[in-house]
C-alpha cells in the first residue's frame, strides 16, 4: 500500500570525500547505489524528491529515468542542513520522511511501517515519526518523518546538524516504530563497507 499524503525527501547533495569516487553511481548489485535507495523508497512512496549538487550531471540524468523529483541545492556544499532546507521547500505533504541516498539498505517492508504508522488514529497527536532498533536505541536512524506543521522549522535548517536541534526540541512529541532492519542505519563511507555489507542479508537483490 502506497499513503497518498506522505512522502521522502531523499538528500543526496554529500561529496564523498571518504569513499573516494561518487559513491551515489557506485555499482551496487545490477544497479547503482543511488538507483538502489531511489527504486526501493518507490515502492512506499508516490512522492518522491531527491537533492543533489548542481553540478551533477550523471546522477541528475539517472534520476530523471526514474521518474522523481529533482531538487538541485546550490548551497550543498555549505553543509547537510542546507540541502534539507531546499529539499524541504514548498512542500504540501502532510508528512515528509527524511532519507538519504547512501543509505540503500532499508527494507521496503519497514518503510511501509513507517509510513503506516503516521495514518493510525493514536499516533495523530505526534509531529516526528523515528524508527528504532530495539537492539541499538541510541543508533541514529533514517528515514525520520516530519510532520507539515514543522515544515517552516526545517526550513530554516543550516550547516552540516540537519534537523538535530528540531528532533531534540520535540522529543516529547515524537512517536518511535520499532523495527528490526540494520538497514535504517547502515550507510556506506568506504569501499571496505560495501565489501562487508555483501555478507550480509541486508545486500539488495
Amino acid at each position: 500500500m502506497i499513503i497518498q499524503n506522505a512522502g521522502a525527501v531523499i538528500l543526496g547533495a554529500g561529496f564523498s570525500r571518504r569513499f573516494g569516487t561518487d559513491k551515489r553511481l557506485h555499482a551496487l548489485g545490477n544497479a547503482s547505489v543511488a538507483e538502489t535507495t531511489v527504486k526501493t523508497y518507490q515502492k512506499s512512496f508516490k512522492n518522491l524528491r531527491v537533492v543533489i549538487r548542481t553540478e551533477d550531471l550523471e546522477l541528475n540524468n539517472i534520476l530523471q529515468s526514474l521518474n522523481v523529483e529533482i531538487i538541485t541545492s546550490e548551497n550543498a556544499k555549505l553543509g547537510m542542513g542546507h540541502s534539507l532546507s531546499d529539499g524541504i521547500r514548498n512542500l504540501e505533504w502532510e508528512w515528509a520522511f527524511i532519507a538519504l541516498l547512501d543509505m540503500p539498505f532499508v527494507k521496503p517492508d519497514s518503510l511501509k511501517k513507517l509510513v503506516q504508522s503516521t495514518q493510525q488514529t493514536k499516533y495523530q497527536k505526534y509531529k516526528i515519526v523515528r524508527p528504532r532498533i530495539e537492539s541499538k536505541p541510541t543508533r541514529a536512524t533514517h528515514p525520520v518523518g516530519f510532520h507539515k506543521s514543522l515544515y517552516p522549522e526545517l526550513g530554516r535548517s543550516r550547516g552540516d546538524n540537519g534537523a538535530k536541534s528540531i528532533l531534540q526540541q520535540y522529543s516529547k512529541e515524537t512517536q518511535f516504530v520499532e523495527l528490526d532492519d540494520q538497514g535504517l542505519w547502515l550507510d556506506i563511507d568506504k569501499p571496505s563497507d560495501l565489501e562487508v555489507l555483501a555478507q550480509t542479508d541486508q545486500w539488495p537483490n
